[in-house]
């Protein structure tokens, strides 16, 4: 699931094998869909790793992997050069003395000042310390200029896993910069020099910044409080805002029909959300009828009676509504219901209780009743 962005960059464990519908696979391996994700989308996405990537260079694409300004960056370029004529033809030599170089010097922090003109030059010479976008922009100018066909990676590194769904959260603070440099006999190998900083000199994180400093027993809980949220969100997604007119249709298949017209649907949907309302209605009836079985044939034989004017008043008592019906309509057998049924609701007699029901349940006005 990707969650709108307006961008059309899409996200893929590498490598992707394939376009999905609605999107382009560059010569990059990168994936964009053909409109901007202004809403949420759902795509299936296949990838696998690489046994090597890109054999051969053409004469264009090592141009373009070499491509440099003039006229900046010069301690880079004569460092470079440097670099090259100790190594040889050895570009892997060129490239492990780099991340040597890091790995010894360099420090990781998100507090670094506005480059300047020469700004390569100033991260590798003087401030030393950066992200990910300065470790991995000034290894490419690095290795550009010591020949070395390099480009500069985007993308996420990482993610979180959420327990609840069993799934994986990539977000923006999940995103990375890395670096591709080409080597005969291997093509396109990745490299991350800011992965080459040492442990004890990363002094500043996203993720120190969020947490702040504060009681990691309450931060703990609001992470987990975080994943249910979004965990809920994403059965939302997957039951309401995904619910569209393909996953419509197969609801359908186990009944053995394929596919149906629009017309046909809305009208299979409409019949369905009336059946539901109907047993919905059925329920709520239920639950409102009398749950006692002797009261519940009692009320039910005294509208039997109500249909011919004889109904019994809400605070009327059982045998003087009898008696009353009696009264205007001789009703023998009546009068002994009505004596039993107070018996056996209110004085608690040891009463027949099955036959009491069984005759309640038979008993109906006596031909002489009338309106």
């Amino acid at each position: 699931d990707y969650e709108p962005t307006d961008r059309q960059q899409l996200v893929a464990l590498d490598l992707p094998l394939q376009a999905p519908p609605g999107s382009d696979l560059g010569a990059d391996h990168s994936l964009r869909s053909r409109t901007s994700l202004t809403a949420l989308t759902r795509w299936r996405l296949q990838s696998a790793p690489a046994g090597s990537y890109v054999d051969a260079l053409s004469p264009y694409q090592r141009r373009q992997a070499l491509q440099l300004p003039e006229g900046f960056n010069p301690r880079t370029a004569t460092l470079a050069r440097q670099w090259r004529a100790e190594a040889g033809s050895d570009d892997a030599a060129i490239v492990r003395r780099a991340l040597d170089w890091i790995r010894a010097r360099f420090a990781y922090t998100l507090t670094t000042p506005l480059p300047g003109r020469d700004g390569v030059d100033e991260f590798l010479f003087d401030q030393q310390a950066g992200f990910c976008q300065h470790f991995s922009s000034a290894f490419v100018v690095l290795m550009r200029n010591a020949g070395i066909p390099a480009r500069v990676v985007t993308g996420f590194a990482g993610g979180t896993r959420n327990r609840y769904g069993d799934y994986w959260v990539v977000r923006r603070m999940d995103a990375h910069a890395w670096a591709e440099v080409w080597l005969p006999g291997r093509g396109w190998v990745r490299v991350d020099p800011t992965a080459a900083v040492a442990p004890e000199r990363i002094y500043d994180t996203l993720e120190d910044r969020l947490q702040g400093g504060g009681d990691t027993t309450l931060q703990g809980r609001w992470a987990q409080l975080g994943q249910a949220s979004d965990w809920l969100r994403r059965g939302w997604n997957d039951l309401v805002l995904s619910f569209n007119a393909s996953r419509q249709q197969q609801l359908l298949r186990p009944l053995g029909i394929d596919k149906l017209e629009p017309a046909q649907l809305i009208l299979v949907f409409t019949v369905f959300a009336l059946a539901t309302l109907g047993w919905m209605a059925w329920l709520l009836a239920r639950g409102e009828r009398e749950r006692d079985p002797l009261l519940r044939a009692w009320h039910r034989m005294g509208r039997r009676y109500a249909r011919f004017g004889l109904a019994r008043d809400s605070a009327e008592p059982a045998e003087c509504w009898a008696r009353r019906v009696h009264q205007q309509r001789p009703d023998p057998a009546l009068l002994s219901l009505s004596s039993r049924f107070v018996l056996a609701r209110y004085a608690g007699a040891d009463v027949d209780l099955t036959s009491l029901l069984r005759d309640l349940r038979r008993h109906r006005p006596s031909s002489g009743a009338s309106p």
